[in-house]
């Protein structure tokens, strides 16, 4: 098992290594200036190579953030279901211990 926990290592690091220099070739590809304006403010000045990859970068990390949400309310859900068969078997066992005393 650790071996393929090696190797998916490496081949998850060479991957991002390979994201990285396509990045880089891709920035300096398109060394083009501009100042995009978002929602009327004007950014900085940068490449185009610069602000089409941090946008890129932003829309993943929001992506990603935006797909947790429903995990986390199948957790709460999850959480609350726990909490009302632990109170269902607590009424279990107290009713079966009246039946059996009785």
């Amino acid at each position: 098992m650790s071996f393929l926990r090696w190797l998916m290592r490496l081949i998850y690091g060479l991957l991002a290594l390979l994201c990285f220099v396509a990045g880089v070739y891709f920035a300096a590809d398109n060394p083009d200036v501009i100042a995009p304006r978002l929602a009327g403010f004007a950014l900085p000045e940068g490449g185009v190579g610069f602000w089409l990859i941090g946008f890129l970068l932003i829309g993943l990390l929001l992506g990603f953030v935006a797909s947790l949400l429903p995990f986390y309310a199948e957790r709460r859900r999850a959480r609350g279901l726990e909490r009302q068969l632990q109170r269902l078997e607590r009424e279990l066992h107290t009713v079966r211990r009246q039946v059996s005393g009785d």
